[in-house]
């Protein structure tokens, strides 16, 4: 028998607010199309590392004791461009150039949660801050004011199913060193 999936999980970078509301003053200067699309809330704004998915309290709690025993370098991240996923219809930020510690946070978090039946995905890693979905023509270039982002935790989040969309809601929080 399959086990019950009690939760819709994943792993991320979660900005403070100081660098939600740089995200968002950025998102104004792409003067997207209002009555089409749909910017992520701020609340909503992270950077994925690993999307788990529906999973049991079981597995859940697997993954957080695995979660725990990463050990990585804290950072500074600094969003500079934007970009655009045509096929999920996503406009995002990201970073010209990642850090080699987020990386090495994401590599050896991945490492950590297969002890708990979980498989990264194989595609290379592409990190970024999704800010606006159901853009379904993309938007000019505009350069962005860099957004200085210095990460020292990554968090464990349930995505709860609300009328008005998704609300993510942090279960737990990780240090880094």
């Amino acid at each position: 028998m399959r086990p019950i999936k009690d939760v819709r999980i994943f792993f991320a970078l979660w900005p403070d607010d100081e660098v939600r509301l740089r995200i968002a003053e950025n998102l104004k200067l792409l003067k997207l199309d209002s009555n089409k699309s749909r910017p992520v809330t701020n609340p909503n704004l992270h950077m994925t590392l690993h999307f788990v998915g529906n999973t049991s309290f079981v597995e859940m709690n697997c993954l957080d004791r695995q979660a725990r025993l990463t050990r990585a370098e804290s950072f500074e991240l600094t969003l500079d461009y934007s970009g655009y996923f045509k096929k999920p219809q996503v406009l995002w930020f990201g970073s010209h150039t990642t850090p080699e510690a987020l990386h090495d946070l994401q590599g050896k978090l991945g490492q950590h949660l297969k002890t708990c039946a979980y498989t990264p995905e194989s595609r290379l890693y592409s990190p970024h801050v999704t800010v606006a979905r159901k853009i379904f023509v993309a938007p000019d270039t505009v350069s962005l004011q860099p957004i200085s982002w210095r990460v020292n935790h990554f968090v464990l989040v349930n995505s709860i199913s609300i009328p008005a969309g998704v609300r993510y809601e942090v279960v737990e929080s990780y240090p880094l060193e």
